[in-house]
């Protein structure tokens, strides 16, 4: 077996060598330096002013990959979610941490405990599941204190990791299995040893083309198995399986491997594999293979009804003409024929043979469909009773119904540590077998998210047992009869947002796995507060209607709803007998017009207008797309829609093959304007401009060809040139580019790790705060009224940011170093008048007020606050970076100055009151102070802090020779 030493050096974080394909734009060393670039926006960004605050939601959870505990700390927790990171929880899962936020990927592919030590944790990044947003990662990583500190192990150039295994005779041999990028063959995939302690690797068994692997077990023996996986995934297909895949074991420590093949279904079809060992019983092993095996005809699931898809196919004249009406009428219904298509036409257009009972399904596509209409061998179990020397399948009867045609995303299999004849299997439900895998039964509850990702059992009380979801995490004491849901955590995977105009606001957006969701944008996810789901399925676009109160949501390819006051209504434009069937994206664009909201404009592979809310759907467009590529994804689609807000009929669409089409008449005539602009990539955002009629901004994607470069590029001309527009930013593909609604100058930009925002047009890029976690943004838009900027994510849930500072960032700041933005009328608390309980709990958030400051120098200055008198009733120091900077206050004066002021202006009183009733005696004049009732020297003598009263005052700041203040009021 081939060995090759990979050196890393850790402290330069060193790239590994490896034949790259030259196609491949991200490799490690690219990431590295992309990453670096990254880390120094962050660091000497003028905007480290804007604070993001997650709004949540948590009660959804994500995907959850990996969920672990140690054995000797029975109340900690760690999760390890797709693309939200690692979490931990010191208080059996009561509250959770994140603990990766600023590694320069969350992408979690394989997370373990050191077995000789509880506070060592390996991260593998790179999510090894592979779907459409499933993202590769930046190597290995090594924490010696919990969680707390991370240091980079090598592997940068794998992509994604399958599995880690430590062994737990030696903590410094460490075992990867590597799949590899999912795009594009090469690099570095295989399985890789480490002997000591992640400074060097060896490849025990290199990766092949797209072969790579996916999961690893080590039997108590010290017998190891290793499963390699052959997939390759295309922006128009997937190949689940290949003559790769395969099951190796070895005996030496990973010296030599040797091909189990005794039992195994190997060939073409053999997909994903699982693999757990038996501690009860070392020379017990099971496999979980998802086995593509097409099925005879004669096993086809043909479907409950006696007219369906598959039946018509192979349905005479003769046979369809028996067929009860009411079948065909729930057919034509149920694969959205228009309403005007009734049974008994169909049946008289095939009696007379105008058509045939095949031209009803010849054209019909529906890409949620056949995720689950699929006749493939499926999950499959197999056991070894003799160490892997041959495997037999467990079970007579075919495991359908548990992983449907994408067996890919599970693939995990559990043996209990005490019963060799108990095991788990994850697919859509989770499933239990208490007899060596002969007969099988659901371990899921309805309370339960489905797509199982992760299986943890206790190894000292096998009853108790975690699972990972795609809805976060779940948690049984009795062996999976009941379940209880502990998910705290926002890592929701957002593809969309969208806005209300109530008061406060509410957020909507899509999730990946979780639906639609709506919450209000002053949820505090910290204390629990959550959102509500309003529909279901994939969540994808979301229009919020005011006028009507009415949304607009949908789920995977282009399945779109009316939400209202009746009940949900299916607005997908239909499918016509002997038309080829709307190819629609697994996001397909769904828009209300800005113009009029009875106008929505959907988008397959062409574009249909409806002009009353979505009942009815006129095409104004043919096909957009010009691929002719297809597979079992689909593909050809338009991705992005926008129609300009500044004058109706002005449309631009762009598409998954690289074109990008403008219409400035509703669609009676389009032009191709992508000429000048790269091949084949996929346009993830066209967004027209809210200021200029003949501007836009086009994002383009290099995801599906593993291209991290960011395509950014704008028109000023409805598309006849574009002028690159990506100067400044690090390499990080971008999913979504918007103009601010209130300042031209301003455009913001969503990437795979952050957000980026320009201030003069594109010229130049900064970061948009600092607080931001790792994650890719998929989507954001500013709140017209509270000028607040909502950003999606796609791992840790809703961010908003408060930008109306930014929007009016004027010449006049421009031109001052030192300025304060305008403060809002500040309102009186009740609480400020209250003394607070001595047992109260400490911490509990105190309000505060926000103030802006922007200053073209850092250091120290003073701020001071003086009442309508100019008295001076606040005095403080604080430290101020170059750039956009925040001053938060507690609404807290300064005692001894306040009650000075309070007392001088008394003084004046007296003395313009009257001069005869003066009196100069002190113990007099401070009985007066006391018993006047004035609120300062009330407050102390009350035992409260000193807040501020209504009134006017100024703030003002002094930095060197620079001064700046403002106006304020309190009511």
């Amino acid at each position: 077996m081939k060995s090759t030493t990979i050196k890393t050096a850790i402290i330069a974080l060193t790239a590994l060598t490896g034949s790259v394909s030259a196609e491949i734009t991200s490799s490690y060393k690219n990431q590295k330096a992309a990453w670096d670039q990254h880390l120094s926006m962050r660091q000497n960004t003028p905007f480290h002013g804007v604070t993001w605050r997650n709004v949540g939601p948590i009660f959804q959870g994500g995907r959850a990959v990996d969920v672990i505990r140690p054995t000797d700390q029975p109340h900690v927790i760690y999760v390890a979610y797709a693309s939200g990171g690692v979490w931990k929880s010191t208080n059996n899962g009561q509250t959770f941490t994140p603990m990766t936020d600023d590694l320069p990927s969350q992408v979690v592919g394989s997370l373990v405990i050191d077995p000789n030590d509880s506070n060592t944790l390996w991260l593998g990044t790179g999510e090894n599941n592979s779907s459409r947003s499933s993202y590769g990662g930046m190597g290995v990583y090594q924490s010696k204190d919990g969680g707390e500190t991370w240091a980079f192990k090598g592997l940068g150039d794998t992509d994604r990791i399958g599995r880690i295994v430590v062994d737990p005779k030696d903590s410094n041999r460490i075992y990867v299995a590597a799949l590899g990028k999912l795009y594009s063959k090469g690099g570095d995939r295989g399985l890789y040893r480490s002997t000591d302690g992640g400074d060097t690797w060896d490849t025990l068994i290199e990766g092949k083309k797209y072969t790579g692997f996916i999961d690893l077990a080590m039997s108590p023996n010290g017998d190891l198995y290793a499963s390699a996986w052959d997939r390759s995934r295309k922006a128009w297909d997937f190949q689940e399986g290949g003559e790769g895949s395969a099951l190796y074991k070895s005996s030496d420590n990973g010296d030599s491997w040797q091909k189990l093949t005794n039992g195994l279904p190997y060939g073409e079809y053999m997909g994903r594999m699982g693999i757990t060992t038996s501690i009860s019983n070392p020379d017990v092993v099971y496999v979980s293979i998802d086995n593509q095996t097409p099925l005879p005809e004669s096993e086809w699931d043909m479907g409950s009804s006696a007219v369906t898809a598959k039946r018509l196919k192979n349905m005479d004249k003769a046979e369809f003409l028996t067929q009860d009406k009411k079948a065909v009428e729930s057919f034509l219904r149920s694969n959205n024929f228009p309403p005007e298509t009734k049974a008994n036409d169909i049946i008289e257009k095939i009696k007379n043979d105008e058509m045939t009972p095949a031209d009803l399904v010849d054209q019909l596509a529906d890409g949620n469909n056949n995720l689950f209409n699929v006749d493939i061998k499926s999950l499959e179990i197999y056991r070894s009773d003799d160490a892997g020397a041959s495997f037999k399948r467990t079970h007579k009867e075919d495991l359908q119904g548990v992983v449907f045609s994408y067996g890919y995303y599970f693939g995990q299999v559990k043996v209990d540590p005490q019963n060799e004849d108990i095991v788990y299997a994850t697919g859509v439900p989770f499933i239990k077998s208490t007899d060596g895998g002969k007969t099988w039964a659901s371990a899921w509850s309805s309370k339960m998210h489905a797509d199982l990702q992760a299986i943890w059992i206790n190894p000292q009380h096998s009853n108790h047992i975690m699972v990972g979801n795609d809805g976060g995490v779940d948690e049984s004491y009795d062996g999976g009869q009941t379940w209880n849901k502990i998910d705290q955590q926002p890592v929701g995977q957002f593809y969309t947002v969208a806005v209300d105009m109530e008061t406060p606001y509410n957020i909507y957006g899509g999730l990946q796995d979780n639906g639609t969701l709506k919450g209000s944008s002053q949820n505090d996810w910290t204390q629990g507060e959550s959102w509500e789901r309003i529909f279901g399925g994939d969540g994808m676009h979301v229009n919020v209607d005011d006028t009507e109160k009415l949304t607009y949501v949908g789920f995977q390819f282009g399945n779109s709803f009316r939400l209202g006051s009746a009940a949900p209504k299916k607005i997908t434009p239909p499918n016509y007998v002997g038309e080829e069937s709307l190819r629609k994206n697994w996001n397909t664009p769904v828009m209300m017009s800005t113009h009029n909201h009875d106008i929505l404009y959907f988008a397959g592979h062409k574009m249909y207008r409806s002009m009353n809310k979505g009942d009815d759907w006129t095409e104004i467009s043919g096909d957009l797309t010009e691929s002719e590529k297809r597979g079992d994804v689909p593909f050809a689609t338009i991705t992005s829609v926008s129609e300009s807000p500044l004058k109706f009929g002005l449309i631009w669409a762009g598409t998954d093959d690289g074109l990008v089409w403008v219409t400035e008449d509703g669609g009676n005539k389009w032009r191709k304007v992508s000429k000048q602009l790269p091949k084949h990539r996929w346009v993830s955002r066209i967004i027209a401009s809210p200021h200029k009629e003949k501007r836009a901004w086009l994002a383009m994607n290099g995801y599906r060809q593993d291209d991290i470069q960011p395509y950014l590029y704008r028109t000023d001309n409805l598309g006849k040139s574009w002028k690159k527009m990506s100067k400044g930013l690090p390499n990080e593909t971008i999913n979504v580019v918007k103009e601010d609604p209130k300042n031209e100058d301003m455009v913001y930009v969503g990437t795979d790790k952050g957000i980026y925002v320009s201030m003069n047009k594109g010229d130049s890029w900064n970061m948009l705060g600092d607080g931001l976690p790792t994650v890719p943004v998929h989507d954001l838009i500013v709140h017209p009224r509270e000028n607040e900027l909502v950003i999606g994510t796609h791992g840790r849930s809703v961010y908003v940011a408060d930008v109306a500072p930014l929007q009016n960032k004027t010449e006049q700041v421009k031109d001052n170093e030192l300025f304060i933005f305008p403060v809002d009328e500040i309102k009186e608390s009740r609480s400020w008048d209250s003394k607070p309980f001595t047992w109260e709990y400490t911490d509990n958030k105190s309000k505060t007020e926000t103030i802006y400051l922007w200053s073209e120098t850092s250091g120290e200055a003073e701020i001071s606050i003086t009442d309508a008198s100019d008295s001076t009733i606040y005095q403080a120091q604080t430290t101020l970076k170059k750039g956009f900077n925040q001053w938060h206050w507690d609404y807290k004066i300064d005692e001894a100055l306040a009650i000075a002021a309070e007392a001088a202006a008394l003084e004046k009183n007296k003395a313009s009151e009257a001069d005869d009733e003066g009196d100069n005696d002190s113990d007099k004049e401070s009985q007066a102070i006391n018993k006047s009732n004035i609120p300062y020297a009330e407050s102390k003598r009350l035992g409260h802090p000193p807040y501020i009263e209504p009134g006017k005052y100024h703030l003002i700041i002094k930095q060197g020779d620079e001064q700046h203040s403002v106006d304020f009021s309190v009511k």
